[in-house]
């Protein structure tokens, strides 16, 4: 056992510290170089202590050494460059604490700025770093050794889970050759992993036709981006071909680095073998929809050509039945008594209304073939309405009926074929007088529909009405709803089919409301603006001559432009007619790029900016606008159908002079312009 001289000969380099921390004893060389350090001294005061890669220790107490005795300490001097690496010694007295080591010297200088000399160390220090770096190499030996244990366990673990699963899994590397795929990939392949591993995966594995997919889907990848699903064939041993769906996600080293591609899949041949047998019959099943679509088109067109060719024909021998009677009820070949006269007129009227059936199969005819051309005119609402009730007012008179017409004010004018509109109303008139009972009354009226920009024609009857189980029938040509009706009321029935027909050439379309025993009413709903393609602006407002057309252009060349910008037709067409006939010149766009483009080229008094546009809306097509000085005067109102809370605070801020929520009532639409245009000119 050590005395005391020969400790300290042992170990120069020592202090024991009681439990508040305080120095019982120091070694001669330490006392030499650090000669504050005295016993009853707080060894904190002299010493600022450290663990290796930590900062300070907060607080130096019993407690905190006894949990860190397996540690090197290293004390710093507050008042030199000496650095000391101790390590604890649990003595005997647990209220001792040993701490023995040597001076963290690396080179000469420091040796000399110290005043140390070789002498000072002690044998001790070499053999205990050297003893404590067995000691340390042998711990973490155990602890690699353990890691490794627990990592091939885990492997083993992971490589069971992948062999197990019920999908293919392949690992492809760098260099794109086969590293690994599971059993499930063996069993669909018929390949072992033996014969697989080192092969290049593309060129051995996947089909000619789609290798080139499968090469962008690897290379993906390998720029560290994880593939989409792809579908692709692969070989297998027995010659066949397996579809399979893969996903695709990068395999990273530990270093982070893309090492490789990792392929998890699962087998679709089944469902791709359904699939071209489910492929085969569509098309089988269209190309024979398609021929009996040819063949009916063929009938279709057999049968129209053929009521047409009919109907002219038929034309010819009435049009002498008509002529005659008219001549002989003139007395053209001599006077008539009273009964001869009655006859020709029966005549006469039956020739009328056969000519009438024959106009309306025409007119079908027509319609099926694709033949008839709407001619659109701005058509007066309550013009063709009252000239409509006067083609039914003596039938209706005679049957005691009560005719009634309300117009809504708002739809005055309303761009259709006027000729065809009138026989749409008259059809229903004439059926609603047919089946109303004496003292009954038929009602005509209209009503616009701002929202959606359609005129509603309305005819309502108190007669029999229509049972629900044959409102189905109602359009269908050359019916009427049953043998009774059929007895008692004449009609073809050809009538309600050209009123549906005519309606939807249009673009419109006819409901149907009805009671039994308590009347009917039929509604035709038509777009508000609708102009043929191949008519000029002039024919579709229903303009007068040339010469009339030249000079109203002539007014208008000083008027002021306004430039409407709307993706949508029927708004653009129904702002804009209604701004021509009011004397503005007008220029339209389709979104918000294109409205910017014809400011800078035309430089328009006044821009209706719609909000809501494709390729760039209307806030930004304002902010645009805005942002050049030059249309800084330029009145722009916003024009949007959202109406929601705070979009007419953003259109102002975009920098819009006024703003409106659709449906636009025109009339204020006008004032507006009126009131901008008349500020900007006060300016």
């Amino acid at each position: 056992m050590l005395n005391r001289g020969q400790f300290a000969t042992l170990f120069p380099f020592h202090f024991v510290l009681d439990g508040n921390m305080r120095v019982v004893d120091c070694g001669s060389v330490l006392l030499r170089i650090c000669p504050e350090l005295i016993v009853g001294s707080n060894i904190a005061d002299h010493f600022t202590l450290f663990r290796l890669g930590d900062a300070p220790a907060k607080l130096l107490s019993r407690e905190w050494v006894l949990q860190q005795q397996a540690t090197l300490f290293i004390f710093k001097s507050r008042s030199s460059e000496l650095i000391l690496r101790l390590q604890l010694v649990i003595l005997d007295d647990p209220e001792r604490f040993l701490f023995l080591g040597s001076p963290w010297v690396r080179n000469a200088t420091e040796l000399k700025s110290l005043q140390l000399v070789l002498r000072d160390f002690a044998l001790h220090d070499s053999t205990g770093d050297l003893l404590q770096l067995v000691e340390s190499t042998n711990t973490s030996l155990r602890d690699a050794t353990q890691l490794a244990t627990r990592l091939e366990v885990r492997n083993a673990e992971l490589k069971q889970l992948i062999d197990s699963a019920n999908a293919p899994i392949l690992i492809i590397d760098s260099a794109g050759k086969v590293a690994d795929w599971n059993k499930t990939t063996e069993r669909l392949t018929g390949f072992r992993i033996n014969e697989v591993i080192g092969k290049q995966f593309i060129d051995t594995f996947v089909v000619t036709e789609s290798q080139d997919d499968v090469r962008r889907l690897l290379l993906d990848t390998f720029a560290g981006r994880s593939g989409g699903n792809m579908e692709f064939l692969m070989h297998t041993r027995d010659q066949r071909k397996l579809l399979a769906i893969f996903s695709a996600s990068p395999k990273l080293s530990i270093d982070g680095s893309v090492a490789g591609t990792i392929l998890v899949g699962q087998d679709i041949t089944e469902l791709g073998e359904y699939r071209t047998q489910l492929e085969k019959r569509v098309a089988d099943r269209t190309e024979q929809l398609a021929l009996a679509n040819e063949e009916l088109s063929r009938v279709m067109r057999s049968k129209d050509d053929f009521v047409s060719a009919m109907s002219h024909e038929l034309r010819t021998p009435l049009n002498a039945i008509l002529g005659l009677s008219e001549s002989l009820a003139e007395g053209v070949y001599g006077n008539l008594n009273e009964k001869q006269v009655k006859s020709i007129t029966t005549i006469a009227e039956s020739g009328h209304h056969l000519l009438s059936l024959i106009n309306d199969l025409l007119d079908i005819a027509k319609i099926g073939a694709g033949k008839m051309e709407l001619e659109w005119l701005a058509t007066n609402v309550d013009d063709a309405c009252q000239a409509s009730l006067r083609f039914v007012a003596e039938l209706a008179a005679k049957r005691k009926l009560t005719l009634q017409l309300e117009i809504d004010a708002e739809a005055h004018t309303i761009t259709v074929d006027q000729r065809r509109l009138k026989q749409m109303l008259v059809n229903l008139l004439a059926n609603a007088v047919k089946f109303t009972p004496e003292g009954g009354t038929v009602t005509l009226s209209t009503k616009a529909d701002m929202s959606s920009d359609v005129v509603a024609f309305s005819v309502r009857d108190t007669g029999i009405g229509i049972a629900p189980e044959d409102l189905h029938r109602l359009f269908s040509p050359f019916t009427q709803l049953d043998s009774k009706l059929s007895r008692q009321y004449a009609g073809t029935g050809l009538g309600l089919t050209l009123v549906l027909k005519l309606a939807e050439l249009h673009g419109g379309s006819v409901l149907v409301e009805s009671e039994l025993g308590s009347g009917s009413c039929f509604t035709i709903k038509l777009p508000w603006k609708n102009y043929s393609s191949s008519n000029s602006d002039g024919d579709a407002r229903g303009e007068g001559s040339p010469v009339e057309a030249s000079a109203a252009a002539g007014e208008l060349a000083n008027s002021p432009l306004i430039l409407v910008a709307d993706d949508n037709e029927i708004n653009m067409m129904t702002v804009g007619d209604y701004l021509v006939a009011h004397g503005f010149r007008l220029s339209q766009a389709g979104n918000g790029l294109d409205a910017i483009n014809l400011v800078r080229e035309q430089s328009p008094d006044l821009v209706l900016m719609d909000i809501q546009m494709p390729i760039m809306d209307g806030l930004q097509a304002i902010k645009h606008l805005r942002a050049e000085s030059k249309y800084d005067d330029v009145p722009i109102i916003a024009l949007t159908s959202r109406a929601m809370v705070g979009d007419r605070e953003r259109c102002l801020e975009a920098g819009a002079n006024e703003y409106l929520s659709k449906p636009v009532n025109l009339k204020q639409l006008l004032s507006v312009i009126h009131s901008q245009l008349d500020a900007r000119r006060s300016k």
